[in-house]
């Protein structure tokens, strides 16, 4: 199935771009979209944690995906 991934940020800058459609096995969950991507991204590999929303709310890694998902990653937030 075919999602799209959106990079925000500190990501977005590591990565090259702000976002990219990926294909991924059917049932997949956001945990599984992530190892996916640090495949592609080894920048990524170091980043964590990493904020996730799906279709604009905030999931767990554990959220299963659907074909034609928007997956958004943002950069750890801080600040006071």
């Amino acid at each position: 199935m075919r999602v799209t991934s959106r990079y925000f940020a500190s990501i977005m800058d590591l990565v090259g771009t702000d976002g990219e459609e990926i294909t991924i096995p059917q049932g997949s969950t956001v945990e599984g979209l992530l190892e996916a991507l640090k495949g592609l991204h080894e920048q990524l590999k170091g980043v964590e944690p990493i904020l996730i929303a799906v279709n604009g709310a905030y999931v767990d890694p554990g959220t299963m995906l659907r074909e034609g998902d928007v997956v958004a990653l943002f950069p750890p937030v801080s600040g006071g």
